[in-house]
């Protein structure tokens, strides 16, 4: 053999390696790609989990201002009570749910919008009135809706939780 052929077998050898290495260097790298987008996933999941968890304990606070407007009240145990302080809560409530209102869906109006545009007059009319049977109406009517909407937001919580 001369020296040309020689130099051409190493040659070719060299390159059948570097394409070996390659490959393996392209499949390692497919892998981290694939870890990093599971890693992100997870932060993306754990993230919006999250904000439900504080969007349920805001619910929470709100439903438990409002309870005592609830079906089992009457006008006379309404009296000494701050109707405004409790209609703060709800309004809290209602400001952080149009906030993360993309937890409940990409359509306009969503489950969180259709939710704060019927709460929205209840809470006027319950804030303006003074009368105890006007508040027990509205509050009663309020705390329904509240209550309906935190089953909305544990069911989304544990689907994010269970994932």
């Amino acid at each position: 053999m001369d020296v040309m052929a020689v130099l051409t077998w190493v040659g070719t050898i060299t390159s059948i390696g570097g394409a070996a290495i390659s490959i393996w260097q392209a499949q390692q790298s497919k892998g981290a790609a694939d870890e990093a987008k599971r890693v992100r996933s997870q932060l993306i999941d754990h993230r919006q989990a999250s904000e439900l968890a504080h969007i349920q304990a805001v619910v929470k606070k709100a439903q438990k201002s409002m309870e005592k407007y609830g079906p089992g009240s009457v006008p006379s145990s309404l009296t000494g009570i701050s109707p405004a302080n409790d209609a703060s809560n709800v309004q809290d409530f209602l400001v952080l749910l149009k906030e993360q209102r993309a937890h409940f869906g990409a359509s306009n109006p969503n489950e969180a919008d259709q939710f704060c545009d019927t709460l929205t007059p209840l809470l006027d009319s319950f804030a303006q009135s003074t009368a105890p049977e006007t508040l027990r109406d509205n509050g009663k009517q309020i705390v329904i809706h509240i209550s309906t909407m935190a089953s909305v937001i544990k069911r989304l919580l544990d689907h994010k939780q269970e994932a």
